[in-house]
């Protein structure tokens, strides 16, 4: 049979596709990295174990372990207590099991069994755990021989020294820390699913999903987006911008872009070179920030003294747009996808938002208004007006 025609004899006779069609998506020096960071911990490990007993250095579940704690790091089943907890508890059921039942094909049965019950009871499912088990009642006289002392030497040691050398290859980076949540979460947050959704949902499958809560949102955010942008017909920023927005440049004055933005009813204005790349933009918080108005109380008389033009070549005050302007600024592409804009003009607090070409030129401005304005075309039907 030739190559043409293998894909077809599968499809007629409905055999499965066992090479995944997807490619890898960890890289080959991560995965080199992996699996020479595991092949040296289990080493060291069995290392120490033989140093400590020589006649059972290592529990054969430490190889699923770790393929676990090094493979898949931020899997539910790799935490601390997922490891520790399903191992231990796991040895403690397999050994018992193998004192108490005569018959190793029974005792094995209930070891496997009752050491998935501890487990989800406890909270460490870790499915290495159920090797172990396994291996405390089949592993042979010398293990059987050891009784619930297998459980220090070499089980707790096992698992103690893998973990270290996993938290060890794994350690975190240090980030900043997050600024305190807000008393009202951000819009994109009042509505939608929720952590206690989350929760709730899995509880309701009564199934254990080896996803954490955090990925398990963004799937939902992203599958949500996906969807948007399907019924939003992928319209993109250039249909609803606003073209031909006013600008100002680095040295326009003070007094000239406050008169522009009252001319022309707007907040922002962004701040071009002779390029038109947007290098900055000017709103009403900027030009309250530099007057230094914290309150209502002569408001009016520290506005004019800033937008006023200083006499002579040296000035103790802003001068120009350039110099109150906020730098660098948000941007999108004219071909940016109107549902890419919600998180920005929502969730960061920004109204307005620069639209620019492939070149980086200003092309146009989106406002929060223009998305609303998208939004409520696309989701109430429009008749179309035949001409007369």
């Amino acid at each position: 049979m030739n190559g043409d025609a293998t894909p077809g004899f599968r499809k007629r006779f409905k055999l499965p596709t066992l090479w995944p069609r997807e490619a890898n998506p960890v890289a080959l020096p991560t995965r080199l990295q992996i699996a020479a960071s595991a092949g040296l911990a289990l080493y060291a490990t069995a290392w120490a174990g033989g140093a400590a007993r020589p006649a059972l250095p290592m529990v054969a579940s430490m190889g699923a372990s770790a393929v676990i704690l090094f493979a898949v790091p931020h899997s539910p089943m790799a935490g601390t207590w997922a490891v520790l907890g399903g191992h231990l508890l796991s040895g403690l059921v397999g050994v018992a099991c193998a004192g108490w039942i005569a018959d190793p094909w029974s005792a094995a049965g209930w070891a496997l069994g009752l050491s998935i019950f501890a487990m989800h009871s406890a909270r460490c499912l870790h499915p290495p755990g159920g090797a172990t088990a396994l291996y405390a009642v089949l592993g042979g006289e010398g293990v059987r021989a050891l009784g619930y002392e297998f459980l220090l030497t070499p089980l707790a040691l096992n698992v103690g020294l893998l973990l270290a050398f996993a938290k060890l290859a794994h350690r975190p980076r240090p980030v900043p820390q997050p600024a305190p949540a807000p008393a009202h979460p951000p819009p994109l947050e009042r509505l939608g699913l929720n952590g206690a959704d989350l929760r709730a949902a899995l509880h309701d499958i009564h199934a254990f999903v080896d996803v954490s809560e955090a990925e398990l949102r963004q799937l939902y955010e992203l599958a949500a987006n996906h969807a948007y942008r399907r019924g939003f017909g992928e319209q993109d920023c250039a249909g609803i911008m606003s073209r031909d927005p006013v600008t100002v440049e680095f040295g326009t004055d003070l007094e000239a872009t406050w008169a522009l933005m009252r001319r022309h009813n707007i907040k922002a204005i962004p701040v071009i070179d002779r390029g038109r790349h947007v290098v900055g933009i000017i709103t009403l918080t900027d030009f309250f920030r530099h007057a230094q108005i914290e309150r209502l109380d002569g408001m009016g008389g520290k506005l004019r003294r800033l937008l006023q033009t200083t006499p002579g070549i040296h000035s103790r005050k802003p001068e120009v747009a350039g110099q109150i302007m906020t730098a660098p600024v948000v941007s999108v592409r004219a071909g940016t996808p109107v549902a890419d804009l919600a998180p920005l003009l929502c969730g960061r607090g920004i109204h307005q938002i620069p639209v620019v070409d492939a070149r980086d030129k200003l092309v146009g401005i989106v406002t929060q208004s223009d998305l609303i304005a998208a939004m409520y075309r696309n989701l109430v039907p429009h008749p179309v007006v035949q001409a007369s």
